[in-house]
């Protein structure tokens, strides 16, 4: 009798959990959704790395976001909940955010190795340039030198 109330009182939880995925009515669009998400990887990756400089400049990300969107954290929690029910939908949203992940990733990648190449070329025309005749830099002889030194 023990054993038939336990598999009944299982089969019920479980059909509880199929609740019907509600749609709130202030519910975040994909694209927001897919912009908000991206934003927050980039916080939570320099928090990360620079967590002191986001302190000292007094920006706290989770503000910071809800404000640029202008959405609230009760909105933003209602609406994962909802995508994250369909799974093909929540997959989707975080594809693109890796998508755009990735594209950010590959124009860093580009302008850095462009900063390289400037810099060696830059480097290389510094080399090549003769030197300046400045009075300024020019170290007196030793010889003038070696007699205040001498006098002193």
């Amino acid at each position: 009798m023990k054993k038939l109330i336990y598999i009944f009182l299982i089969f019920y939880s479980c059909g509880s959990l199929n609740e019907e995925n509600i749609k709130p009515n202030n519910l975040i669009p994909e694209d927001k959704m897919i912009d908000i998400l991206y934003d927050m990887s980039l916080i939570s990756v320099s928090k990360g790395i620079n967590k002191r400089i986001l302190e000292n400049n007094g920006l706290k990300p989770k503000k910071y976001i809800l404000k640029k969107y202008n959405i609230d954290s009760l909105q933003f929690v209602d609406s994962n909940e909802y995508y994250s029910k369909d799974l093909e939908i929540y997959l989707s949203i975080y594809e693109e955010v890796l998508n755009k992940l990735q594209l950010n990733r590959e124009i860093i990648i580009d302008s850095i190795e462009n900063y390289k190449k400037d810099r060696a070329k830059r480097s290389q025309e510094i080399t090549l340039e003769p030197p300046k005749n400045n009075k300024l830099t020019k170290p007196k002889s030793s010889s003038t030198l070696n007699s205040n030194i001498l006098e002193n």
